[in-house]
C-alpha cells in the first residue's frame, strides 16, 4: 500500500476531510439499517460509497456481488426485506458524462508519469475516443467478448438497476434527496454532505448549445434504447431537464 494514502479504519474514518473509498468493488450494504445501495455507473455512486464508508459504521460489501450489479442479482434470502436505493440521472446528461469520463481517464493514462502511457491498449482506446462522441455512441458493443462487462454503459437503461420497490434519488436534486438516506441511517451531522468524487471537468448538461449539437443527430437512436428511463423517471426527451 502507498504510505502516502491514509488508511481508513473504524476509529478514524470520520476524521478525514477526504476519504479514499475502500468499499469500491462490491455492492454495499448496511445490515443495521437494512439498506443496500444500487450503484448505477456515472450517477454519483463513488461519492455515495465514500459517504457510507465515512458515516455508516457497519457499512460493508456483499461478497460475490459486483458493485454495479442490480437487485435482481441479489439471491440471498436474508436480504429479501432490505431496502434498495439508487440514483438516476437525465439519460442525455448521463451519456455525455460517460463519454467525457472515459476521455479524461485515458488522458490521465497517457500522461508522462503514468505507468500506462506506453501500453498499446491505452493509446488505441484514447485514439478511438478522440474520434468524437458520435463515434463512441455508435460503436458496436462487443457482445461476443466474454471479458466485457455484463452491461453496456451506453444502452443499458437505468431502469434495469431498479425494481418497483427501489427508492429513487435524482442526480439533479441529490443534495436534497440524499437527506432520505441520512434520515434512514440516523445521520444528523451538519457537515456530513456528499463529496464530489470521480467527476469529469467537462460540461455534461444536455441543454447547452454545444451538447445539443452532439446529441441531436442521435436522438432517435438514444430514445430507441432509453425511452423507458425518460418515462419512468420523469425526464423530458425534448432536451429539457425534469424539475
Amino acid at each position: 500500500m502507498d504510505p502516502r494514502v491514509p488508511v481508513i479504519t473504524q476509529d478514524n474514518r470520520r476524521t478525514h476531510s477526504t476519504i479514499i473509498c475502500c468499499l469500491n468493488t462490491h455492492m454495499i450494504v448496511s445490515h443495521a439499517h437494512k439498506l443496500i445501495f444500487t450503484h448505477i455507473p456515472k450517477n454519483a455512486g463513488t461519492s455515495i460509497r465514500a459517504w457510507f464508508e465515512r458515516w455508516v459504521p457497519d457499512a460493508d460489501e456483499i461478497p460475490n456481488l459486483d458493485k454495479h450489479m442490480t437487485p435482481h442479482h441479489v439471491h440471498t434470502r436474508h436480504l429479501d426485506n432490505y431496502t434498495h436505493f439508487a440514483v438516476v440521472r437525465n439519460p442525455y446528461d448521463r451519456l455525455l458524462s460517460q463519454y467525457n469520463f472515459h476521455v479524461e481517464r485515458h488522458e490521465q493514462y497517457l500522461k508522462p508519469k503514468s505507468k500506462l502511457r506506453n501500453k498499446e491498449w491505452a493509446n488505441e482506446k484514447y485514439n478511438e475516443l478522440k474520434q468524437g462522441f458520435s463515434n463512441w455512441l455508435t460503436d458496436p458493443y462487443p457482445i461476443a467478448d466474454r471479458e466485457a462487462k455484463w452491461y453496456d454503459y451506453r444502452w443499458c437503461p437505468q431502469s434495469l438497476w431498479c425494481t418497483p420497490d427501489t427508492h429513487i434519488l435524482k442526480f439533479e436534486t441529490l443534495e436534497q434527496d440524499f437527506k432520505w438516506v441520512q434520515d434512514k441511517v440516523g445521520n444528523n451531522v451538519e457537515d456530513a454532505g456528499l463529496q464530489r468524487l470521480n467527476i469529469t471537468t467537462s460540461d455534461n448538461d444536455h441543454r447547452t448549445s454545444a451538447n445539443r449539437v452532439l446529441l441531436a443527430p442521435h436522438r432517435e437512436l438514444i430514445l430507441s434504447h432509453l425511452l423507458v428511463d425518460f418515462k419512468r423517471f420523469g425526464y423530458a426527451p425534448d432536451f429539457d431537464r425534469a424539475s
